[in-house]
């Protein structure tokens, strides 16, 4: 059974998704053990008001060719508290840094990513009341962008 949780960050994904994972009995594959070694192989330091999102949409085929990976290794499935639909949304962010063949190409591999799931589950975002964690972009704004894009590329997908 594969399980992903939609939506922005700090709107409580990884939380659930450690929840499930131990009452389903099945592997949890988090974000932030994908993400995090692509900051640092690319020397992101995080900052106060900082956009986490800006420094990751740049390498977007990166991470979802590695986010596919790790899934294909769990052939008994699992649950994630990020799928390739966020990595889309993301790449929205360095739109200027793909070309249209590129913004296509990385949004189908996203798409047939993603109807591979069992089960999708949308998180919104409720309020600016997330916590830090040292990566995440704490402005509010970012985040209730990237909600919107996250609700427009499921209605459209």
């Amino acid at each position: 059974m594969k399980i992903g949780l939609i939506g922005s960050a700090g709107c409580g994904k990884g939380y659930v998704a450690k929840k499930l994972s131990k009452e389903l009995n099945i592997p949890y594959l988090s974000s932030k053990d994908i993400t995090r070694p692509f900051l640092k192989r690319y020397g992101y330091i995080y900052k106060d008001n900082d956009y986490v999102e800006d420094a990751l949409s740049r390498h977007e085929f990166e991470i979802v060719d590695e986010r596919i990976y790790e899934e294909s290794l769990l052939k008994g499935g699992f649950v994630t508290d990020r799928t390739t639909l966020e990595c889309f949304c993301y790449a929205f962010f360095s739109i200027n840094s793909y070309s249209e063949e590129e913004f296509d190409r990385l949004e189908k591999m996203c798409k047939e990513d993603l109807i591979q799931y069992d089960w999708l589950f949308y998180f919104p975002l409720r309020g600016a009341w997330f916590e830090s964690n040292e990566i995440r972009t704490m402005n509010y704004n970012v985040q209730r962008k990237m909600d919107i894009l996250i609700r427009g590329m499921i209605e459209e997908w």
